[in-house]
């Protein structure tokens, strides 16, 4: 088995991914098993077992096949490192994240990078709320000037690119664009 599992190792290293495969396929049980027992630094099962994977990966990649230590021998030490390393990281950033939120019995500002906005939900449901009014306001324009905002604000095309391709003067569509962004501030205005 020994020697099977070093000629899958060198195979993976040569990019065999069928042979790197089987190699994770015999540790699937030990990483599940891994994962289970380092769950509660996570947030989820499967992040656990990403890690735990990841670890099993370095390994295959990273096995020198001249040491004497067996691959079982590394995959496991590899993977108990990669999980060790990565909950000491998190338990860290936690305990850093509780200390900025309570200092002496009064609520802190919770760290910048402890909530994204893009998962804010309230946040998520204003922007579709804005994005809705704005389409709804760019559909009641004429074509051309729906055609112009479109361009110049959603793809980043300049008044004189817009200018070439509708073969119009450069003011003439910033007229256009302007009339429009005009009509629609009315429009959401009376709405």
């Amino acid at each position: 088995m020994t020697i099977q599992m070093r000629h899958c190792v060198r195979a993976a290293q040569r990019g065999d991914k069928i042979a790197a495969e089987e190699l994770i396929k015999a540790f699937k049980p030990y990483l599940h098993h891994q994962a289970k027992k380092y769950q509660r630094f996570y947030q989820n099962f499967d992040e656990a077992l990403s890690t735990a994977y990841h670890g099993a990966i370095d390994c295959i990649y990273q096995y020198d096949l001249s040491q004497s230590e067996t691959v079982t021998e590394m995959m496991v030490a590899s993977v108990h490192n990669h999980l060790r390393r990565e909950s000491y990281s998190r338990t860290c950033y936690y305990q850093r994240v509780e200390k900025t939120i309570m200092e002496n019995d009064t609520l802190t500002d919770l760290p910048e990078d402890l909530v994204s906005e893009d998962a804010c939900p309230e946040l998520c449901y204003l922007e579709d709320e804005v994005r809705t009014q704005l389409y709804w306001a760019l559909e009641q324009l004429p074509e051309l000037q729906q055609e112009f905002i479109r361009l110049h604000f959603i793809h980043g095309y300049s008044y004189k690119q817009i200018a070439q391709k509708y073969d119009f003067r450069k003011s003439t569509v910033g007229d256009y664009v302007k009339r429009g962004l005009l009509r629609m501030k009315i429009l959401l205005a009376k709405k």
